[in-house]
C-alpha cells in the first residue's frame, strides 16, 4: 500500500504535466490561424500591386508575367532640389572663400537686385528704391550683428506702425549684401500704404503715430518719427573768445576758451510727395549755453542760437548734394547776427564709402559795440566788426549700419588758414546714437605773432534720440546737413 505522500507527489506531477501541454496546444492553434491570415493577406496585397505596375507599364493583364514586374515609385514631374545652408555644406568639407552673388534667402516677392540709385522717377514698391529704409552698411554677419539682432525691433518700433500684422517678419531685408533692404519691410508692406503711387515718404509717414496737441483750433500735428533730438556739451574757442580791453590799442585782448552745453532739433521732410522733386527739406535748431561763471573780462554768459534749414538729395549710389542756409545769433559781450551758405557736393558707392567736398560761405558781415572790464575794474567800450569764416572741405565718410557714420575732413579758409577735424555718430540702441566730433582751424598767424587769438577749434559729444528709429522719415529724407554749430559755423575779426 503506497503512502499518501507518495500519491499526492505523483498527482502533483500528473496535473503540471497536464497544464503544460494544454499551453502548448493553444499555442499552436495560434499560430495555425496567424499563418493563415497572413497568406490571405499577401496574396491579396500582391496581387493589388501587380495590377498597379501593370497598368503602369501598359500592359493587358492578361499577358503580363506578375513574376517579372517590378513596382515602379511615383516620381515628381518637377523634382525640387533641397536648398543646403552654408553651415551644412561647410559640415560635408565644401566651404566657399566668397560671398554669393545673391541673397542666400530668397522669398516671394522680395528683390534680389539692388537698384543704385535715388528715388528718382518714384517707385514701383517692389526694390530697395522705395523711401521707408536704409543701406545695412556694417550690419553684415561678417561684422558681428549675427541673426539675433535682426528683430521686429530693430528700427521698426511699433510707434510707427509697423506691427508684424503688416507683413513684416524678423528677417526680412537681412542679406549681406550692402546697400541693400534695411530691416524694415519694403514700401507698400505698411498699415496705411497699400500702394506707394509717384512717391514713398507720403506712404511711410502715414503710418507714424502722429500725437496730437489741443493748442486752439485747428489741433497742432507733431510727426515725431521725423525728428532727430540731440544734447550734449561742448568746448570751442575763436577770435571772438578774446576781448579788446585797452580802448586805444585793439591788439591787446585777453580771454580763453568758452564751456558749456547744447540742445536742439534736426528734421527731414521729402518734397517727393508736394512737388514731385528728387529733393528732401530739412530744418533744425541748436541752442548753446556757455561761459555760465563768465570770463576774465565780463560776468556775461553766452548764449548762440544756431538754425539750419536747406534742400539736399540722399542716394543709395552715385551723386549726392545738398545746400543749406545757416543762421547765428551770438550774445555775449556782443550782439552779432550772421548768416552763411554751406553745401556738400560729394559720391557715394556701392561699398559704403563716401567721398566729397564741403564748402561753407559767409553772406556778409556784422557790427557791434561792446563793454567789457579792463584789469583796474573799469569798464572798456569799444566796436568790433566780424564775419563768417569761409572754409573749403575735402572729406571721406564711413557709412555704418543704424544711420550711423564717421567722416575726416582737410581744408582750407579763404584767409589760407588749415583745416582738420572728424566727427562719429555710432549707434548705442535702435533709437540712440552717440555724436562727437572735433574741428581745429590752424592760424597761418606763427606762435609770436598773435596766432593763440586766431585759431579756432571746437570739440563736442552728446546723445541723439531718434523717435522714430535710424530711418524715421525714410532713408532718403534723414537730413543730410548737422545742425550749425562753432565748428561748421566759425567767425573771424574783419
Amino acid at each position: 500500500m503506497a503512502s499518501p505522500m507518495y500519491n499526492s507527489s505523483m498527482l502533483a506531477k500528473q496535473t503540471g504535466l497536464a497544464k503544460l501541454i494544454a499551453v502548448a496546444n493553444a499555442s499552436l492553434r495560434f499560430a495555425c490561424a496567424t499563418a493563415i491570415v497572413g497568406m490571405f493577406l499577401g496574396f491579396e496585397i500582391a496581387d493589388a500591386q501587380g495590377v498597379e505596375n501593370r497598368l503602369r507599364m501598359g500592359t493587358p493583364s492578361g499577358k503580363a508575367d506578375a513574376s517579372r514586374v517590378t513596382w515602379q515609385p511615383k516620381t515628381s514631374a518637377n523634382p525640387v532640389a533641397k536648398r543646403r545652408s552654408l553651415v551644412s555644406q561647410a559640415a560635408t568639407g565644401n566651404v566657399i572663400t566668397e560671398m554669393p552673388s545673391e541673397p542666400l534667402i530668397q522669398r516671394t516677392g522680395q528683390p534680389s537686385d539692388v537698384r543704385q540709385a535715388g528715388f528718382y522717377g518714384g517707385c514701383d514698391c517692389q526694390g530697395p528704391v522705395c523711401d521707408c529704409s536704409g543701406a545695412t552698411c556694417g550690419a553684415e554677419p561678417v561684422c558681428g550683428i549675427e541673426t539675433q539682432y535682426i528683430e521686429p525691433g530693430c528700427g521698426v518700433e511699433p510707434m510707427c506702425g509697423f506691427e508684424p500684422s503688416c507683413g513684416y517678419e524678423a528677417t526680412w531685408g537681412g542679406e549681406a549684401v550692402c546697400g541693400t533692404e534695411y530691416f524694415e519691410p519694403g514700401c507698400g508692406a505698411e498699415m496705411a500704404c497699400g500702394a506707394c503711387g509717384d512717391y514713398c515718404d507720403g506712404a511711410c509717414d502715414s503710418v507714424c503715430n502722429v500725437q496730437t496737441f489741443p493748442i486752439f483750433l485747428p489741433l497742432l500735428r507733431i510727426q515725431w518719427c521725423r525728428f532727430d533730438f540731440f544734447a550734449g556739451v561742448q568746448g570751442f574757442k575763436g577770435p571772438l573768445s578774446f576781448a579788446n580791453t585797452d580802448g586805444t590799442n585793439g591788439n591787446d585782448r585777453v580771454g580763453s576758451g568758452s564751456f558749456g552745453f547744447y540742445e536742439g532739433f534736426n528734421e527731414g521732410r521729402s518734397l517727393k510727395r508736394l512737388f514731385g522733386w528728387d529733393l528732401a527739406l530739412q530744418l533744425g535748431a541748436r541752442a548753446t549755453q556757455s561761459n555760465l561763471s563768465g570770463a576774465e573780462f565780463t560776468s556775461e554768459q553766452r548764449n548762440q542760437v544756431f538754425l539750419t534749414a536747406g534742400l539736399f538729395r540722399r542716394v543709395d549710389y552715385g551723386l549726392q548734394y545738398g545746400l543749406v542756409f545757416d543762421y547765428l545769433n551770438d550774445d555775449w559781450y556782443f550782439q552779432s547776427d550772421l548768416t552763411q551758405l554751406r553745401g556738400e557736393l560729394s559720391w557715394v558707392s556701392n561699398q559704403c564709402h563716401v567721398w566729397g567736398m564741403q564748402f561753407m560761405a559767409g553772406l556778409g558781415d556784422d557790427t557791434s559795440d561792446t563793454v567789457v572790464r579792463n584789469a583796474a575794474g573799469s569798464n572798456v567800450s569799444s566796436t568790433i566788426t566780424f564775419e563768417p569764416t569761409d572754409q573749403y572741405r575735402l572729406f571721406y565718410r564711413r557709412l555704418l549700419h543704424n544711420a550711423g557714420s564717421w567722416d575726416a575732413f582737410a581744408g582750407w579758409t579763404d584767409q589760407d588758414d588749415g583745416l582738420l577735424g572728424a566727427n562719429l555718430s555710432l549707434p548705442l540702441r535702435q533709437n540712440l546714437s552717440l555724436a562727437t566730433g572735433a574741428s581745429f582751424l590752424i592760424p597761418n598767424e606763427g606762435s609770436n605773432s598773435g596766432g593763440n587769438q586766431e585759431e579756432s577749434w571746437n570739440i563736442s559729444l552728446g546723445l541723439i534720440y531718434r523717435p522714430g528709429g535710424p530711418m524715421g522719415c525714410g532713408r532718403y529724407c534723414r537730413p543730410l546737413f548737422d545742425v550749425a554749430d562753432n565748428g561748421s559755423f566759425m567767425v573771424d575779426r574783419k
